[in-house]
């Protein structure tokens, strides 16, 4: 192994360590975005690797091993989905493997990449991108589909350019998010509080007076909400706040982080306001501990992924609702949200047959009938835009309303700013250290509750620990 490959396995394995000792991350479905203007730099590609043809399977039986991130209903649906890939075929066998949450998923990743361990497959998350593009592992998916003219069109934009280079699409779309609010139908209706209009978001101050009436009726919290960095992210970027400086890190390597300016302190503000306020407990960096405060109606409101939409809707006593999520004041109006989730990567196998039959497994991923089994069973959006018009869903989005909140609030998002440049906002921020910067995040709301610090101040920290965390990165780049 090269001095330099050696100290870019090293860097990875630091930033794999920094998110283990740090607990994980923020387990979030998360980011994306629609109308990317692609990173200046090429994606590495896995050794020179010519565009791969078709191959017809041998007698032999391939097995490929799928790692993911999916637990409990979720990791049902993933294995019904993957039971009926091994039925459809006999040449192919897949094996799925729950690693844990993303974080851990990624880490485990890099960890394999050390000795020689890696899947052939793997979901990894969004804000993985930058790492996975710049790993030299993979096959993009682009090379693939150009072999076999396969047509990168049938994706929503959102999806299909956020995992995107200037060549195309690296990953292939699997299941992508949103954040939603959820929220108790009776509890608010005799609080006399109107969700806002369809279409519409409340802003900081239209919250907080929701919150008010809320609490005035007897609800003793008006929102369960988790310390949780992804929050933070798309309420920033539904305000029309950037994350990354060269917008987002969309026309060049981020080098340091603006989320400590302006709108990011009047959002931090209002999130750790609704705590220290009274308006939600503090309940820490949690997801599963929100969730009971609202199925135990002890809270009118909580904000989570869409793909939690049909844990929601069958988990409660009562009428579930769903809404946009808030934007800043000073915004004046919503811009719209990052699309979250995951995608599938395919790691070179250095295996032409093996390599062929795992991009025949994510392309079964991708199809309508997959792609319908996966939104209904889920909440995650269907990643395609030529099955709107498919039965099932018509009735099933006819019966289940809040499965289409969150495609809607996608739909209306503001990929251009009324000059017609990008809105870089909505686009999603993409650089290589982005899980360990969520972390200090997570630690900033701490910061705020525990230790007595203004948002502005642990907003600061933050940045400094992530501006660090991107030049040590950025340096092996040579950016």
């Amino acid at each position: 192994m090269s001095r330099k490959m050696l100290k870019y396995w090293m860097l990875l394995l630091a930033l794999a360590l920094a998110l283990a000792a740090c607990g994980g991350g923020d387990a979030a479905d998360e980011p994306a975005d629609t109308e990317d203007t692609a990173v200046s730099e090429d994606t590495t590609e896995a050794a020179d690797e010519e565009p791969m043809e078709e191959e017809a399977m041998d007698d032999e039986v391939i097995t490929l091993e799928f790692w993911h991130a999916m637990a409990d209903d979720l990791g049902a649906v993933v294995d019904e989905l993957v039971t009926r890939f091994n039925d459809s075929q006999d040449g192919i066998v897949v094996n799925a493997t729950y690693q844990g949450t993303y974080d851990d998923t990624y880490n485990a990743l890099l960890a394999a990449f050390e000795t020689d361990t890696a899947p052939t497959i793997v979901q990894n998350f969004d804000l993985a991108s930058q790492t996975m593009i710049d790993t030299g592992r993979l096959i993009p998916a682009y090379q693939l589909m150009e072999a076999d003219n396969y047509d990168s069109g049938i994706f929503v934009p959102a999806v299909r350019d956020y995992y995107s280079d200037a060549n195309g699409m690296v990953a292939m779309a699997f299941n992508s998010s949103t954040p939603i609010a959820y929220y108790n139908v009776e509890l608010m209706e005799a609080a006399g509080v109107e969700p806002p209009a369809e279409g519409e978001s409340w802003s900081f101050s239209e919250f907080n007076a929701a919150c008010e009436a809320i609490q005035a009726s007897g609800v003793e919290y008006c929102i369960a909400l988790g310390q949780v960095g992804w929050y933070f992210e798309q309420i920033l970027a539904n305000s029309g706040g950037l994350y990354y400086d060269n917008n987002n890190g969309r026309t060049g390597r981020a080098q340091e982080v603006v989320f400590n300016e302006g709108t990011g302190v009047e959002v931090f503000d209002f999130l750790t306001g609704l705590i220290a306020n009274g308006y939600s407990p503090n309940l820490g960096n949690t997801w599963t501990d929100t969730d009971a405060v609202f199925f135990a109606q002890e809270a009118a409101i909580v904000f989570d992924s869409t793909a939690g939409a049909r844990g929601f809707q069958d988990g409660s006593d009562f009428e579930v609702g769903t809404m946009f999520i808030p934007y800043a004041d000073s915004a004046g109006d919503r811009n719209g949200v990052i699309i979250g989730g995951a995608a599938l990567w395919l790691i070179d196998a250095e295996e032409s047959a093996e390599d062929a039959a795992a991009w025949q497994f994510m392309k079964f991923m991708a199809e309508e009938g997959q792609q319908v089994t996966w939104h209904t069973g889920t909440g995650y959006f269907p990643v395609r835009t030529d099955i709107s018009s498919n039965a099932d869903l018509q009735t099933f989005w006819d019966e289940n309303p809040n499965f289409v909140t969150a495609i809607n609030q996608l739909e209306t998002t503001a990929t251009t700013l009324d000059d017609g440049s990008p809105n870089y906002a909505v686009l999603g921020g993409r650089a290589g250290p982005a899980p360990a910067i969520r972390r200090h995040i997570v630690e900033a709301y701490s910061a705020v509750l525990d230790d007595g610090l203004t948002a502005q101040e642990a907003l600061d920290l933050a940045a400094d620990k992530a501006n660090q965390d991107l030049a040590d990165y950025n340096a092996f780049f040579g950016e």
